[in-house]
């Protein structure tokens, strides 16, 4: 149905999902018992079969009914450790009749205990602590468990920075894994790897739409997910046909196959390749293709509220980046500011209406009713259609689907005229000396600063890159400032952090004030006792993360590379670095154990 026939309501449906549409825990069970043998979860040397994941999840179901205290509990949290046990804890958790709480062991204690405290969570355990009792039949929940009620809540951090708890029901999952089995269906049975932590959004994609298929959910570890030639070499070993990451670390795959053409028997087993959580850039849909042209690559959009994904696109040959058309079950609305459907081919907010929208916020009943939100049924006569205003704006095309415009919050004004950040990188990007860009705006000096890392080997030039913005968007929308970097920092969440690419544009002298009132702040009385190390390796550590980071750095013993700036990508090319400094590999778990110069001078004099 194109916008034109959509009536009143300009709704842009999906296929229909067939019905019924069974509950992904029944599906996960009903492949317990045709195929007990089968492995359902790799994870390092750990592995167990469907019939040992049915067999564990029905423990940890007997432990939590034996336990007053968790039997008391609504819901129960698992710290997101990256086992097998997460899994069979989640589905124990379901089986119970309670609903699960993936936690980030690794948040700080503030956002962990907003997070606990938002939830309601008395209980939380371990995934790595299985239960004393491993074997039994599956039990009938302990309390009754219908659609409606809620199977999991996942914290996302969202446009605003706090995490915000979305509820998400047993239906709203069910309609999604559905979505995902039919689309994908025509790829085979999975092998999926999961680079994700459990705590995001995108493994709830692996992890059920794997198990719910019958497939083999290959779980990478900590010090796996973020090395390309790790993950390159567990493909291989696992011979993985599916996998997910976002952009960014695609491009560090393509790089590293572009590298070393010996990388690239590795990915032979590969059939899909899913990109989500941040716009693909045309860069990346090209590279792709021409290392791995006989793996699709899918790109799909849509937010934590509705329940992982609500359009995608899927490549077979290069093809100009949009992010598709809506998923089977779901369909899609453009609202102008009044919520009213915008002419067709205008730019409007998508709204994603369809059995995927969350139940809500929880907690929250402020922020559910601004963004949870009834509108018309449309001509004909009906009950109101629920749907979630995602804040993001987009223009629909019969034949190239939904394009992503940017979001409501990200539109600013360079010399009066309005213009999405989103756009501006786009843009950047296609430059072909471009690997990656993003555009932050310092509002209180109203300047619009663009963020480039070149492509390995290129030298661009500002001038170069304003002229080719020139052209490509005209003179007015310029960024003012063209600051060349290393790489990107990321949140924890993974999306592109502009707070930290605006706060490395603060004066050299200004930065460093502020960061030695902060070592002054920190530094105990052994520490300050202690005298400032001195040597020649210290500075040239201190040069090498200049490098990477793209910031001045003095060589403290209390910055780490990370509250610097560092990331999961940044410190693959710190590794690289301080190898080539050190005249051997130096392995990244080494540099994230090592995070300060002073340690990462005792690691490479031990080397």
């Amino acid at each position: 149905m194109t916008t034109s026939e959509a009536g009143a309501s300009g709704a842009i449906p999906g296929p229909r999902l067939p019905e019924p549409v069974p509950l992904v825990s029944e599906a996960v069970l009903e492949h317990a018992r045709r195929h007990p043998e089968r492995t359902a979860v790799i994870c390092g040397d750990e592995r167990v079969s469907y019939g040992e994941l049915a067999a564990g999840a029905a423990a940890v179901a007997r432990a939590i009914a034996a336990d007053e205290k968790c039997a008391a509990s609504r819901r129960i949290g698992v710290v997101s450790h990256r086992t097998v046990g997460a899994a069979v804890h989640a589905l124990g958790i379901w089986l119970s009749g309670r609903s699960f709480v993936f936690l980030d062991p690794a948040a700080p204690h503030r956002t962990a205990e907003h997070i606990r405290r938002t939830a309601g969570l008395s209980v939380v355990v371990d995934p790595r602590e299985w239960p004393a009792e491993p074997a039994g039949p599956a039990p009938a929940p302990a309390a009754p468990y219908p659609p409606d009620a809620e199977a999991y809540v996942l914290f996302t951090s969202g446009s605003s920075g706090r995490p915000k708890g979305v509820s998400v029901s047993p239906r709203n999952l069910a309609h999604s894994n559905a979505a995902r089995l039919a689309l994908y269906d025509g790829f085979g049975t999975p092998v999926f790897l999961l680079l994700s932590p459990f705590h995001f959004d995108s493994s709830m994609a692996g992890l059920w739409g794997t198990l719910a298929a019958g497939g083999t959910l290959v779980v990478a570890g900590e010090d796996e997910r973020r090395v390309p030639q790790a993950v390159l070499g567990l493909i291989a070993r696992h011979r993985v046909t599916h996998t997910l990451t976002v952009p960014g670390f695609h491009t560090e795959l393509l790089h590293t196959l572009r590298e070393d053409e010996r990388h690239t028997a590795e990915a032979a087993s590969l059939r899909l390749v899913t990109s989500a959580g941040e716009a693909l850039p045309q860069s990346v849909v090209d590279q792709h293709f021409a290392l791995l042209p006989g793996v699709a690559l899918s790109n799909e959009y849509g937010p934590t509220e509705c329940t992982v994904w609500s359009t995608a696109r899927i490549y077979e040959k290069p093809g100009p980046t949009g992010i598709g058309f809506p998923i089977p079950g779901t369909s899609l609305r453009l609202l102008d500011d009044r919520l009213r459907p915008v002419p067709a081919g205008a730019v409007g907010q998508i709204a994603v209406c369809g059995p995927g929208v969350a139940r809500g916020y929880v907690g929250d009943e402020r922020q559910t009713a601004a963004k949870f939100v009834d509108l018309p049924a449309g001509t004909t006569a009906g009950p109101p259609v629920r749907a979630y205003l995602t804040g993001d704006l987009g223009r629909w095309s019969d034949e190239d689907g939904l394009e992503f415009v940017g979001r409501l919050d990200n539109e600013v004004k360079i010399r009066g005229v309005r213009v999405h950040l989103e756009t501006l990188e786009e843009a950047l990007t296609a430059h072909p000396d471009v690997r990656a860009a993003a555009v932050a705006y310092d509002a209180e000096n109203a300047v619009c600063h663009a963020f480039v890392v070149a492509e390995p080997g290129a030298e661009p030039a500002a001038a170069s890159i304003r002229g080719f913005l020139e052209t490509e968007l005209g003179t007015a929308v310029v960024p003012d400032r063209i600051v060349f970097t290393a790489a990107l920092p990321r949140t924890a969440h993974d999306k592109t952090d502009r707070a930290a690419l605006l706060a490395s544009t603060a004066p050299p002298a200004e930065r460093e004030r502020e960061r030695e009132r902060e070592r002054e702040r920190e530094r105990t009385p052994e520490q300050a006792a202690r005298p400032p190390e001195d040597g020649a390796l210290a500075d040239h550590i201190a040069r090498v993360w200049e490098k990477v980071l793209g910031v001045p750095v003095a060589s403290s013993e209390q910055d780490t590379f990370f509250s610097l700036g560092g990331n999961s990508l940044t410190v693959i090319r710190l590794s690289r670095a301080l190898g080539e400094l050190a005249g051997r590999p130096v392995g990244v778990k080494n540099v994230y154990r090592c995070g300060t110069i002073p340690q990462q001078v005792d690691l490479l004099s031990r080397l």
